[in-house]
């Protein structure tokens, strides 16, 4: 699977994360529907987890990273900390990278417990 940001803004469009098969049609449309999880504002950086969990950094008013399940409701992972977070991607051990733009660097979060 691949996922793609729409931030929205400079197309008139609402602000977005499409997931999409390898055939690249659109399985799946995030962050457009507040009964799904949080609504999206200006999303940059998203990764996609080996259990098909989407992760998006969010910029917009609220500064932080969503995880939108591979079924059911998403939910603010990280929500403090963070000013202007642009990317992101899943390290191994189970830890989140996250680059803080306006705080010129890269913060780690623990995603996932480590597996022994």
């Amino acid at each position: 699977m691949m996922a793609v940001s729409e931030r929205g803004n400079e197309t008139g469009r609402v602000p977005c994360i499409k997931v999409l098969e390898p055939g690249w049609n659109t399985i799946r449309v995030l962050g457009v529907c507040a009964g799904m999880g949080p609504v999206l504002v200006c999303p940059w950086g998203i990764c996609i987890d080996s259990d098909g969990n989407v992760l998006v950094a969010d910029w917009g008013e609220h500064h932080r990273v969503l995880l939108f399940p591979a079924r059911g409701v998403g939910w603010p992972i990280v929500t403090h900390g963070l000013s202007s977070p642009r990317g992101l991607t899943l390290l191994p051990e189970g830890h989140l990278a996250v680059s803080d733009s306006m705080h010129h660097c890269i913060k780690i979060y623990q995603y996932k417990a480590a597996h022994d």
